[in-house]
């Protein structure tokens, strides 16, 4: 299946082509934060499978509250 999609602020965008079957929902709080919504939608792919269309990716880490 065919997407296309962004990060949180907009400056990355993205196409790439996933299995529906590697979809998946989180609930944790960050999640809901960061959406304004209960969950938010990841879905897991091979990098070859992932297009950037605009912007450079940054690392960016979060330590949960149980440490890891």
């Amino acid at each position: 299946m065919h997407i296309d999609g962004q990060c949180h602020c907009g400056k990355i965008t993205y196409e790439a082509e996933i299995d529906p079957e590697q979809v998946s929902v989180c609930h944790c709080t960050d999640c809901q934060a960061l959406t304004g919504s209960p969950f938010r939608v990841t879905a897991i792919c091979a990098k070859a499978d992932v297009k950037l269309t605009a912007g450079t990716p940054k690392v960016y880490g979060k330590r949960g509250d149980n440490g890891r």
